[in-house]
């Protein structure tokens, strides 16, 4: 059994490693928890289960349509976590070809069902968390089955996300969304300057205190984490937009 420091959370996520085992059987090759879970900033009301599955070979369509069954069953049965997993299903193979290729993973997510979507090297952030940080549920460390991710492959990613952020800044009307979005960037700048991935909350306290002209907007930012405030925010919406613009300058 996985062991965060949720114990409620380590038997709902042993429930869910049981049920895609049994769907996958010894297709299964390893299962990686990652994201808030492990990293911090984890709220049993509100946050997501982050999951990596790696399979021996592409999800077929059977797979699909099983495992689509399978998390209908999860849900329904602990309604709580509906639009609250993520799971990707990456094959072998896949995984070792998406920096150079762009491939054909499964996934499901919040605000959407189990379907095929491609993955590139877009992705590399994501898989270098679970490089340095995942736990691994079933199968061999992660760092056996993802090719090695380098430090500075993953700073040259964040700084080619940074342009997308602004471009996010400035679309986010609702205040939850613009935390996202500032949280997201301090977390990004701690990471381009230090190298390493943390938290969302211990990157806003490090951009507070490093560019004090903005720890009114961090904190406020801070405050809506997670919350189900969906208002418009005109006012924090061009402040957030500013704020995303002195970032990339930063990065």
């Amino acid at each position: 059994m996985v062991k965060t420091q949720f114990p409620e959370m380590n038997l709902l996520i042993d429930k869910l490693h049981n049920s895609i085992k049994i769907t996958l059987g010894d297709k299964l090759r390893g299962l990686y928890l990652f994201g808030s879970l492990v990293g911090g900033d984890f709220d049993p009301k509100t946050s997501d289960i982050d999951l990596l599955a790696i399979v021996e070979s592409d999800i077929s369509e059977d797979d699909l349509r099983s495992l689509k069954v399978m998390h209908q069953n999860f849900v329904r049965e602990y309604p709580e976590w509906r639009d609250r997993i993520e799971v990707a299903y990456v094959g072998v193979e896949a995984m070792r070809k998406f920096k150079t290729d762009t491939v054909t993973i499964a996934r499901i997510s919040p605000g959407e069902p189990l379907h095929y979507r491609d993955m590139n090297i877009q992705w590399l952030m994501d898989w270098y968390m679970v490089q340095e940080q995942g736990l691994a549920i079933e199968g061999p460390s992660p760092k056996v089955l993802i090719p090695v991710i380098t430090k500075d492959e993953f700073v040259a990613s964040l700084k080619g996300e940074y342009p997308s952020w602004l471009e996010r800044a400035k679309e986010a009307r609702r205040v939850g969304y613009q935390s996202y979005v500032v949280l997201s960037l301090c977390r990004s700048l701690y990471a381009i300057r230090f190298g390493q991935q943390v938290s969302k909350f211990k990157g806003a306290s490090w951009a507070a205190t490093e560019y004090p002209q903005w720890a009114h907007l961090i904190q406020q930012a801070t405050e809506w984490h997670g919350s189900s405030d969906n208002t418009d925010s005109l006012d924090t919406q061009a402040e957030t937009a500013r704020f995303a613009e002195f970032m990339l300058d930063q990065a």
